[in-house]
């Protein structure tokens, strides 16, 4: 990905200076000694939208504005901004509420501050298929997901 993107972003203009790294070295720029500008990296979930690793500013993924880690020496000038104590808020309600229309309109607020703000810029979806047996009744595939995204709803049949 990172060949291709430097390959597209110079037809536009812009250079980039790619540089492959080993994933240790990756994690220990990452959270030991910050020393990183770009990082083209995939994270993975449930079908709980609300991350708190990657979300809550304390948390260990929140990589977009990373807090010292334990041990390490505080870094100068470093506060949580509004907008991310906003979106950690919002996770807590979604995770909270079960009403699916609520859930909606907290979930669609986390989205427009993540799309106002960039913290991470969004790439690509994997391609996923899946296959389930017959005996699963209400099955409706969803590539954010998978098959059992509406758990909630299906029904197993004799």
């Amino acid at each position: 990905m990172g060949s291709q993107i430097k390959n597209d972003l110079s037809k536009i203009g812009i250079q980039v200076d790619f540089t492959p790294i080993d994933f240790g070295v990756l994690v220990d720029k990452l959270t030991n000694t910050l020393d990183w500008d770009f990082c083209l990296l995939g994270f993975t979930g449930d079908n709980e939208p609300h991350a708190p690793n990657i979300w809550f500013p304390d948390g260990n993924l929140h990589s977009f504005n990373q807090k010292p880690q334990p041990g390490q020496k505080p870094i100068e000038g470093w506060v949580v901004t509004d907008w991310e104590e906003r979106i950690a808020q919002l996770a807590i309600a979604g995770a909270r509420e079960l009403d699916l229309e609520k859930r909606k309109a907290i979930y669609t607020e986390i989205q427009k501050l993540e799309l106002e703000y960039l913290p991470f810029i969004h790439l690509v979806e994997p391609l996923s298929l899946g296959a389930v047996r017959d005996r699963f009744e209400g099955i409706e595939f969803s590539a954010l997901g998978g098959a059992f995204w509406n758990i909630d709803r299906l029904k197993i049949s004799e």
